[in-house]
């Protein structure tokens, strides 16, 4: 077991890097001892309300409504991609997703932090029709 020591009057996080500070609050994931399995974890994240992002591969296997969650929205403004689609690490078999992960967000949080892409393009179709056809 290791030893931590902190200096008495020095804060916290002192004489790191912001890049060392933001790898040390992410966390690792589940663990692939054996000891917790695929399942599991995500019910640990869907019991915490946190963000989940799966692959291709796990996607069918979790029922979003079941758990309140939804899928998780950013609008792409170089249209290169639909805005459901996430890169990562996959919560579930721990694989890269590349650009085709989907992530999903719980509701409570979903109107906080994401657009719903129904209201976002029903305001921009208004925007677009109180907009005079010749400008100049």
């Amino acid at each position: 077991m290791a030893i931590v020591i902190v200096p008495k009057y020095h804060r916290m996080g002192e004489g790191f890097t912001r890049s060392e500070m933001l790898k040390a609050s992410e966390h690792s994931g589940r663990r692939v001892d054996g000891s917790q399995s695929p399942a599991s974890w995500i019910a640990d994240l869907v019991d915490t309300q946190k963000f989940i992002l799966l692959c291709t591969f796990c996607r069918p296997k979790f029922n979003p409504r079941k758990h309140n969650y939804r899928k998780a929205y950013i609008p792409d403004r170089s249209g290169r991609t639909s805005g459901y689609e996430f890169d990562g690490q996959c919560d579930a078999c721990k694989q890269q997703t590349g650009p085709t992960g989907t992530g999903f967000v719980h509701e409570t949080t979903y109107a906080l932090s994401y657009i719903d892409p129904v209201v976002a393009r029903r305001n921009d179709n208004a925007a677009r029709k109180a907009l005079p056809a010749w400008r100049y």
